[in-house]
């Protein structure tokens, strides 16, 4: 019987292919991201941010929006990782995000930082 089922799925997995996601935005999961990102209490933000999916996020952003995010004078370097305040333009941005983002999130343009988890995300310098 366990060899059946070995088989089997063997042949489902061959048949259908075998897909792993890399986390981050792709296109099609930027409204879900971009709204999970900016959605939920001060605690949670601050938690969920450091997940693979969000820091992918942050990397995306901070890998194209021009800025010097890491402060070492060069910008959209590979490791540079946009703050709240790069990725919320970046999620509203129709061009990345058509949907803009869910829910009724505060704007940390406006408001500032309500994660409390913007350290270490760069300064976001011109």
């Amino acid at each position: 019987m366990r060899k059946l089922l070995a088989i089997f799925v063997i042949v489902v997995i061959g048949v259908t292919g075998y897909a792993v996601a890399d986390p981050g935005p792709s296109g099609s999961n930027n409204h879900g991201l971009c709204t999970a990102y900016f959605n939920g209490s001060e605690n949670g933000q601050a938690h969920k941010r450091n997940a693979p999916p969000f820091v992918a996020l942050a990397r995306e952003v901070g890998n194209s929006d021009g800025m010097d995010n890491d402060g070492d004078g060069q910008t959209d370097e590979g490791d540079e990782m946009a703050g709240p305040e790069g990725i919320w333009d970046w999620c509203n941005d129709p061009a990345n995000n058509p949907k803009g983002i869910g829910g009724n999130p505060d704007d940390p343009n406006q408001d500032g930082d309500t994660s409390g988890n913007s350290a270490g995300h760069g300064g976001g310098k011109k």
